[in-house]
């Protein structure tokens, strides 16, 4: 292994543990905070607008993917009201227009 490759490695690594360190301490401290009605709409909220939030600016700047995958998430939103529904549309949409696309 060179060192450019242990480097890469060790840096995969890190993030691993430094992203499985942040779902962790996020469940624990959510387990501190009352869930009032308010954080209630804002947790019902949130996979929604992280879908919006990756999706919009690579329809905006021309992703014909994207965009296509953007609208079949809200399609999907409206008509079923299941967050998990709407991104398995807008992922499926996504692959196929890219792949139709190329």
């Amino acid at each position: 292994m060179t060192s450019g490759e242990a480097g890469a490695l060790a840096a995969i690594l890190v993030m691993a543990a430094v992203s499985a360190l942040n779902r962790t301490a996020g469940f624990f401290l959510m387990r501190l905070i009352p869930v009032t009605p308010r954080v209630r709409r804002v947790l019902d909220a949130l996979p929604g607008a992280l879908l919006v939030a990756l999706l919009v600016p690579g329809a905006v700047h021309g992703d014909l993917g994207m965009a296509a995958g953007l609208g079949a998430a809200l399609v999907a939103a409206k008509l079923t009201r299941n967050d998990f529904l709407a991104v398995i549309s807008a992922m499926g949409t996504a692959a196929a227009v890219r792949a139709v696309v190329g």
